[in-house]
């Protein structure tokens, strides 16, 4: 499941209808009021053994992200929250069927991205199929994770801690790589800069690590894994 950018704060803002707007901000409010402490979750004797490595290593990809990569994360990845669905949200794209472009849609602080999110998976369908009957070329996929850009302290989400160990922490470095530096406006450039501190940094993150190195299998998985992304 691909990650991308959702700046939730932009879509409370201007430029979006008022349906899409209340949609969005209550989809955002539960998330944040669902919110529970790692160390909270950790240490609850109910949580899922699997689910507990990870919020570590949540905790450990944080450290790592801050010390070793320099990366400025505020409050990101200090709590979780259960989401009950495997999906966080569709996100809508589209082009131009006469040229290769994308169809952008402009917030306020991101400027303009070349696709929509919808937590209403109905809304979202309904969104693709208007632009294909408006002559674009609509696609519609889901998405696990999202930064709020550092305006909220963006929790763990269950749909993110589905992945495994590797995904986690690329994700993790991914969206907090948003965190410390975002160009308005510089899609490419912001997703290209994520993709690679996410990538590298967890080559990074898994085989220097303490209990680690170059010999694991979560290093040699981190390695292929940037490998297919670079083919």
């Amino acid at each position: 499941m691909r990650r991308t950018l959702l700046p939730l704060l932009a879509v409370w803002l201007v430029g979006c209808s008022p349906l899409y707007v209340i949609r969005a901000g209550w989809a955002e409010a539960r998330i944040l009021a669902g919110r529970r402490p790692l160390p909270e979750v950790i240490l609850d004797q109910g949580t899922d053994a699997r689910l507990r490595g990870k919020l570590t290593l949540t905790r450990e990809a944080r450290t790592f992200a801050r010390e070793s990569l320099g990366l400025e994360i505020g409050g990101a990845f200090t709590s979780y929250t259960h989401l009950e669905r495997d999906t966080l949200a569709m996100v809508v794209s589209a082009a131009y069927r006469t040229r290769l472009a994308p169809k952008t849609w402009w917030f306020p602080i991101v400027g303009h991205v070349p696709y929509r999110a919808y937590f209403d998976f109905e809304a979202g369908a309904r969104e693709r199929d208007k632009l294909d009957a408006e002559g674009y070329d609509a696609l519609l996929r889901p998405t696990s994770a999202f930064s709020t850009l550092g305006w909220f302290d963006d929790p763990l989400l269950s749909t993110t801690a589905r992945a495994d160990e590797v995904g986690l922490v690329e994700t993790i470095l991914h969206e907090l790589s948003h965190t410390h530096l975002f160009v308005p406006g510089q899609v490419q450039f912001n997703e290209s800069f994520a993709q690679f501190v996410g990538n590298a940094g967890a080559i990074m993150f898994f085989c220097t690590r303490s209990g680690g190195g170059e010999d694991t299998v979560w290093c040699r998985r981190a390695r292929a894994r940037w490998r297919d992304e670079i083919r």
